[in-house]
């Protein structure tokens, strides 16, 4: 076990046993004394989250998630929450004991370490006193399928007993933090934009749809009464019949990822319904979206009520407030703001659209990275291997930092699966279906890695999976010569969200069926690969350059329509369809010369399917790589990216229709709509990395 955590041990508190637990809080406390004020630095880690608090004040929440295999433990210095004399530690625990996009099943656990001067003062162990806290209800209602359970929070009971804790069985070696702490700001408090009163439509629903279908009536602002200690508001006699409460809309101004903070004062025990999003469109939060939940249930007993929610980060911009009492008392509502620590580098383009684009494009990027780079902060929070390729790269330019992508791209290989040599469809998730193409741009990203940075040493870590990887890929090449569809339940042959590249067919296990883009994507993880080969494995080069170039070979025998000019993307198809297979072929270096100028025509020529945001560095980059068509994709860019700030992004969407796409539960801050400020950097400043 790490030399820090010697005298610590794995704990887990006696009050389910240590088996199947699933969406659970606890609380963990023990005391320590120090003499002066030196630093004082604790190590902490838990499984699934921990919240730290010294002598009552927050310290510091957020490990750094990983597999229940590979646990990673934090450095936080409490030494300004400390005090000569005897000090109080006190660690929540939140154990989801499910799997998810963002984490996966795992034996829950707690394990810290207080040390000053060399010497520990404090140390987890079977003594150490713990509790279940039930104040968190025992409810299992999920935010969506990807960020895990909802909470629900009743601030009238009290903690059960504390008691002696047991030893868990978790591993014991710890790896540190690959990255920086998060930044915890204080408290952004909202701007209230609308207030008034609701009247519910059916009290057995679930909140969120409570929520969402209640009849709302404006007050006037002349009816909140401000002052110091904050909002004031009261039903009058004619509302009390009429009304089950008050509601209040809060706008955090753009889009926010941080944690849910409020202050507020009822004359009664009092249910509240608060609900977050970054839509507002039909004048409330959509807290109801389909099967998604964005409502959480907080119970207030009479008086004040002081609630900061650690254990799970909201992207939102909204707050909306469903309060069931007469009157209420609000002294602050907002998030802290969790920022991780960058330095932003600025745009490289003189013209003042550019840098709107650029800075909005950075800010989307900033929003998707906290603990590793998520697709949104706002309905998913995941890591996914095309999103992620994207943020990288923009992040390369935007941010000249290595340690971040590193540490995600570390991640991902964690997730192999050995059943089909592909990697999970999220990390640290566990889903019941992967993405075939996106563990192909698995090993674009790392060789990127490898060029952008100059650290060879990632590679050579990670080269059995890289290895597995690309040696499962050239195994399922058939006498074709190409590589048939991944079959089955668990497998999910998307591309992007355009009308045939959804991957919604599913095959059975034994059916073959052959598409130009996977293909295309897997010659270029092979090449990718063989280019990695050259300083880990000399003698594998051949092999897998080789198998990257036949498969390019028959992926355009087998898809070019030669009356066309362009790749059919099904075989089978009796056309060609989407402007993203042209796309890849022309960046993948799969189209023979002679072919080049139809297959550039046709994709120019608006007739097949057009790429959807995401795509378009594939697109602009099979262009610009040769020098071609650089006025007009940054004319494009313009209209294209320009749109959204003409309808007030602050924040690029996740495709064009913004929140009205996927059931209006569009997204309106993706990681993989920053591509300008890739292109950017590389096509239209100088290079500042030489590659």
């Amino acid at each position: 076990m790490n030399q820090i955590f010697e005298k610590a041990a794995w704990i887990m508190a006696d009050t389910d046993g240590q088996t199947n637990i699933e969406h659970r809080y606890y609380l963990y406390k023990t005391s320590f004394d120090i003499t002066d004020g030196s630093p004082v630095t604790l190590y902490i880690s838990a499984f699934s989250q921990y919240a730290a608090f010294v002598n009552g004040v927050f310290a510091d929440t957020g490990v750094f998630e990983d597999y229940d295999f590979h646990p990673v433990y934090d450095e936080i210095d409490i030494t300004r929450f400390c005090i000569p004399g005897t000090n109080e530690l006190t660690v929540g625990q939140y154990v989801c004991g499910a799997d998810f996009s963002t984490r996966s099943k795992g034996t829950p656990g707690v394990i810290f370490t207080v040390v000053q001067n060399g010497k520990t003062v404090a140390a987890s162990s079977p003594e150490t006193l713990s509790a279940h806290d039930a104040r968190y209800l025992d409810t299992h209602e999920k935010i969506t399928g990807q960020l895990g359970f909802n909470f629900e929070f009743d601030a009238r009971v009290a903690p059960q007993p504390f008691r002696n804790s047991l030893l868990a069985d978790k591993p014991r070696t710890l790896s540190p933090r690959p990255i920086e702490k998060l930044k915890i700001g204080a408290c952004i408090g909202a701007k209230l934009t609308a207030q008034g009163i609701f009247r519910e439509k059916d009290a057995s629903k679930p909140k969120a749809e409570r929520m969402y279908t209640a009849f709302l009536s404006a007050k006037p602002f002349d009816t909140v009464k401000r002052d110091a200690d904050g909002l004031h508001m009261a039903l009058n006699s004619a509302e009390k019949s009429a009304a089950d409460g008050l509601y209040f809309l809060y706008d955090l101004g753009g889009e926010t990822a941080g944690l849910l903070s409020f202050s507020l004062e009822v004359p009664e025990d009092t249910e509240i319904l608060v609900g977050y999003g970054e839509h507002c469109e039909d004048m409330r939060v959509r807290s109801m979206l389909g099967s998604r939940n964005f409502c959480f249930r907080f119970f207030a007993k009479k008086g004040k009520n002081d609630f900061f929610y650690p254990y799970q980060r909201l992207g939102l911009r909204y707050l909306q407030l469903h309060i069931y009492a007469k009157a209420v008392t609000l002294h602050t509502v907002g998030v802290c703001p969790t920022d991780y620590p960058l330095t932003v580098y600025p745009c490289p383009m003189p013209d003042g659209l550019h840098k709107r684009i650029y800075n909005v494009g950075v800010k989307t990027l900033q929003m998707c990275m906290h603990e590793h780079y998520e697709d949104c902060p706002w309905r998913e929070q995941s890591l996914y291997g095309m999103d992620s390729r994207i943020q990288i790269l923009c992040g390369y330019y935007a941010f000249h930092e290595f340690r971040f992508p590193r540490a995600s791209l570390a991640l991902m290989a964690r997730s192999f699966r050995e059943r089909d040599a592909l990697l999970e469809l999220c990390a640290p998730g566990r889903e019941p279906i992967t993405i075939p193409s996106f563990t192909a741009v698995f090993l674009r990203e790392v060789y990127e890695y490898q060029c952008y940075s100059g650290d060879k040493t990632l590679a050579a870590e990670l080269f059995p999976t890289l290895r597995a990887i690309a040696d499962g890929f050239v195994k399922r090449i058939d006498e074709t010569g190409l590589i048939p569809l991944y079959t089955g339940a668990e497998h999910w042959n998307f591309y992007e969200w355009r009308d045939g590249l959804e991957g919604n067919e599913r095959y059975a296990d034994g059916e073959t069926v052959y598409e130009a883009p996977l293909c295309a994507f897997v010659a270029d993880a092979l090449e990718c690969f063989a280019a990695l080969c050259e300083t880990a494995e000399p003698k594998l080069v051949a092999r897998f350059s080789d198998a990257a170039a036949q498969l390019k070979e028959a992926t355009h025998r087998a898809f070019f329509d030669e009356i066309r000019g362009a790749y059919r993307t099904r075989l089978g198809d009796r056309v060609p369809r989407h402007d993203l297979t042209q796309a890849l072929m022309l960046y993948t270096d799969s189209v023979p010369a002679s072919y080049i100028p139809a297959v550039e025509k046709a994709l120019v020529s608006g007739e097949l399917i057009p790429v959807s945001l995401s795509m378009t560095i594939f697109e602009y980059e099979a262009f610009l790589k040769r020098g071609r068509r650089k006025n007009e994709i940054l004319a494009e860019i313009e209209t294209r990216w320009g749109a959204m700030l003409n309808q007030g992004a602050d924040t690029f969407w996740e495709t064009d229709k913004g929140a009205e796409d996927f059931g209006r539960a569009g997204s309106l801050c993706h990681g993989w709509s920053a591509v300008p400020v890739y292109i950017f950097g590389k096509y239209y400043a100088a290079d500042i990395y030489g590659v």
